[in-house]
């Protein structure tokens, strides 16, 4: 089943992050980063499939043919502050339906269209690795400049917008004024990436129809579409763990929940159709339908975390803590 997957992230310092280190994992190469003068060695990783970088058709000299240890590195050096935002990436997860040989050139195609094309330099990395129903799971991980690049070796200012009042004069029920985006060609703007998107589900659309599938990907969530269905949370690395603690657990959990959920739906809807088709007994129709109920609670109580013994009553004089 084709599924629209999507996620914009921003790599910044005060993270405790380096776009050195984040180019290297994703294309699963040796990089030195030359500002925290440490080596990122992911040689050893499996699941890369392919790696390059991608440059604006006006992109001064300097950046020609630019390895991607030199690049991350004028990235970081070309800003100053200790909470700089250094690079943006984009996770893009491709459908199986498309067969391997054309996945590199769909996703090149879709970035500098929309990327490149508005000065951005894009490292793209494409993985492809076990997913969690044992399946392949083919994804792109393209990593974006923040700046613009431009003569003579440096970084331009970054593309940003401001909150304005609408132009137009349009406002809440309230009085309140609409507030809009000042700057259209912004490279952080929420209507830029919701052009993104749109384009993305196209993109891949067109490719499923080219290739006889008959699958499709929708970016709208399940309840713009209409679908009554808990949708599941992305296990990510809590599938590959044994031992899970913290928000690893929490996120199974999560998980667990989400499907054992779905199954009570299914067989609640077939017995409900079941119903609906065989005439029956107004009294037998409400019995079958509260004890779906009570299933229901029973279920959502089975789920629902257990403590052990007495709870903790709160301190009675916070004064210490709040000092502290």
């Amino acid at each position: 089943m084709a599924i629209f997957s999507m996620r914009m992230q921003v790599i910044k310092r005060s993270a405790g992050r380096s776009s050195v280190a984040a180019a290297a994992y994703r294309a699963g190469e040796k990089l030195h980063d030359e500002r925290q003068d440490l080596i990122h060695d992911y040689r050893n990783r499996g699941g890369v499939e392919h790696s390059e970088i991608l440059l604006p058709k006006d992109a001064p000299a300097w950046v020609q043919g630019i390895d991607r240890q030199t690049l991350w590195n004028a990235v970081e050096f070309g800003e100053k502050r200790k909470d700089s935002q250094t690079a943006r990436e984009l996770r893009l997860t491709l459908p199986r339906e498309i067969p391997a040989d054309q996945r590199v050139t769909l996703v090149r195609d879709y970035v500098l269209r929309n990327f490149v094309s508005k000065g951005m330099i894009a490292d793209v990395a494409w993985h492809n690795k076990v997913a969690s129903d044992g399946l392949e799971q083919p994804h792109a991980h393209v990593m974006l400049t923040m700046r613009p690049a431009v003569e003579p070796g440096g970084w331009g200012q970054k593309v940003r917008h401001d909150w304005v009042p609408c132009p137009q004069g349009r406002t809440h029920d309230d009085g309140r004024p609409v507030m809009v985006e000042s700057n259209a060609q912004s490279w952080n703007s929420a209507e830029y990436y919701e052009r993104c998107r749109e384009d993305w589900e196209n993109t891949a659309n067109v490719a499923l129809a080219r290739v006889g599938s008959d699958q499709r990907i929708d970016r709208r969530s399940l309840l713009e579409r209409g679908l009554a269905r808990m949708p599941e949370p992305a296990l990510r690395l809590a599938y590959y763990l044994k031992d899970l603690r913290g928000s690893l657990k929490e996120r199974f959990g999560q998980f667990q929940m989400a499907k054992h959920y779905q199954a009570v739906e299914r067989r609640a809807k077939a017995a409900f159709s079941r119903l609906e088709e065989a005439p029956t007994r107004a009294g037998d129709a409400a019995r079958n339908f509260q004890r779906f109920y009570d299933w229901f609670d029973r279920q959502l109580d089975r789920l629902a975390p257990t403590r052990n013994g007495p709870e903790r009553e709160p301190p009675r004089n916070t004064t210490f803590d709040m000092e502290r």
